[in-house]
């Protein structure tokens, strides 16, 4: 594990909670963050570091499957899927999931060659035969420790890669950086498709999206698992026969991402 990213400072973790997370959460307003979630990271290219892991799993897998937990408005795995053909010769096949699945982006994913499952799937107990690498994008941090342990254990006990990315630091700096994120809202919203009179309404008329946003944004870098706590999983998971690492990967000219992979040795 990179040394520059154990030292980083932190703050404490709190579990605090995010409204998509919450079963009674309307699906209109769920729609709207994972939407806008979806938009931000493909037209920024946030996760373009991850297609070296990305590729590093498949390869170990002998798979061409990649099964993405938490998938929300789509992410960035379709963007990705074009970048891995490009830089890696890999074209893998794209299955979605998540537990509160968005209806309008398994319709819209169709379009960018990926499939996006109807029916929910919850990443603490993944269907048997939904087979292929693991992959979360700014989900692991949802989970509980033992939660997220949980995660990462299944995926070993499987005998599947597992990868998991996350954009937000648990820093100070961090933390601050939230408070640019209803600005962000307030200018990447024209781009976010569907493009509803609602969406408008609960966007610039009452700015419901923004602070739902910014909360969620602000509680993820609250939640977010520092990389020595990964590191602390992974070693408790260790067994012979599949290997972990923890660290961080950038692509040119963006922000680094942390990632912890789980994936079998051949």
């Amino acid at each position: 594990m990179n040394d520059t990213v154990t030292a980083r400072a932190s703050v404490p973790r709190l579990h605090l909670f995010e409204f998509i997370d919450q079963d009674w959460f309307p699906r209109v307003l769920r729609d709207l963050a994972t939407d806008y979630l979806h938009t931000i990271s493909s037209r920024l290219g946030i996760f373009d570091g991850a297609t070296e892991v990305l590729a590093r799993g498949l390869s170990a897998s002998g798979s061409d499957a990649l099964l993405d937990l938490g998938s929300g408005g789509r992410g960035p795995l379709p963007r990705l899927k074009r970048l891995l053909a490009q830089k890696h010769g890999v074209d893998p096949r794209v299955l979605l999931s998540d537990k509160y699945p968005n209806a309008e982006a398994a319709e819209r994913a169709r379009g960018e060659g990926v499939t996006y499952l109807e029916r929910s799937v919850d990443a603490l107990k993944v269907p048997s035969d939904l087979r292929g690498m693991r992959t979360l994008f700014s989900a692991l941090h949802h989970f509980r420790p033992e939660e997220a342990r949980q995660v990462l254990a299944d995926a070993q006990a499987q005998g599947v890669p597992i990868a998991a990315f996350e954009t937000v630091r648990r820093t100070p700096a961090g933390v601050l950086s939230m408070l640019l994120v209803p600005v962000l809202v307030l200018l990447f919203t024209p781009l976010v498709r569907p493009m509803t009179p609602l969406r408008l309404l609960l966007t610039y008329g009452v700015p419901v999206a923004p602070l739902l946003i910014f909360w969620d944004g602000l509680v993820s870098a609250l939640r977010v698992h520092h990389p020595r706590e990964l590191a602390a999983m992974t070693e408790s998971l260790a067994k012979e026969g599949y290997t972990w690492e923890v660290g961080e990967v950038k692509a040119p000219g963006k922000a680094a991402i942390s990632y912890v992979l789980g994936m079998p040795t051949k």
